[in-house]
């Protein structure tokens, strides 16, 4: 439970300040622990990090567990929504790790290690689609196109997270993504 308390106050701190603003005093205090406690559980506010980053992670495979069933242009908006609404929830704490990964090895093998495996899974269901001729056919490598595509799902969710937009924006965004995923797998509009 205090681990879980010392994961909770640095969520809603990240939600007030940047990661460089706080201390292991402000987590300490605001998970009512010692200091002496506090690393009982974590070295440092870095892992901290790590440990958040492994909650938004397990988040973002179940979005894109539920695009690799994906049958068609609604499913995919469906995904894309679920992923871009991660970013709209959880931004500050995504774009916090994103600083965070120039300089911890630890947390960039993590994410890289996170990518890959979606990556490798979005391949092989591609791959499988193109087999059954549902999809256009190589080139690209199925890797390639998917790291592309997610190269602009994860900029454009970036992008929302750092200002507010309307749903009818949003509406629009999802809409475009989708369209330009589906094109680029099948050629035919979403």
């Amino acid at each position: 439970m205090r681990e879980a308390a010392i994961l909770d106050k640095a969520w809603a701190l990240l939600g007030d300040k940047p990661l460089s603003q706080i201390t292991i005093e402000d987590l300490v205090s605001g998970a009512a622990i010692s200091r002496s406690t506090f690393y009982f559980y974590f070295e440092s506010k870095e892992a901290v990090m790590r440990a958040l980053a492994a909650r938004v992670a397990d988040e973002i495979r179940d979005v894109f567990a539920e695009a690799r069933f994906a049958k068609g242009a609604v499913d995919v908006r469906r995904s894309i929504a679920g992923y871009l609404a991660r970013w709209r929830t959880k931004g500050r704490v995504l774009r916090a790790m994103a600083i965070l990964v120039e300089t911890d090895p630890a947390l960039r093998d993590f994410w890289e290690g996170v990518t890959e495996e979606l990556l490798d899974e979005a391949a092989a269901a591609l791959d499988e689609q193109r087999r059954e001729g549902r999809v256009l056919p190589a080139p690209p490598a199925s890797k390639d196109l998917v790291r592309a595509l997610f190269a602009m799902l994860w900029r454009t969710g970036y992008e929302l997270s750092v200002r507010p937009t309307s749903r009818a924006e949003e509406k629009r965004i999802v809409d475009t993504l989708a369209t330009v995923i589906v094109r680029s797998c099948t050629g035919a509009g979403a």
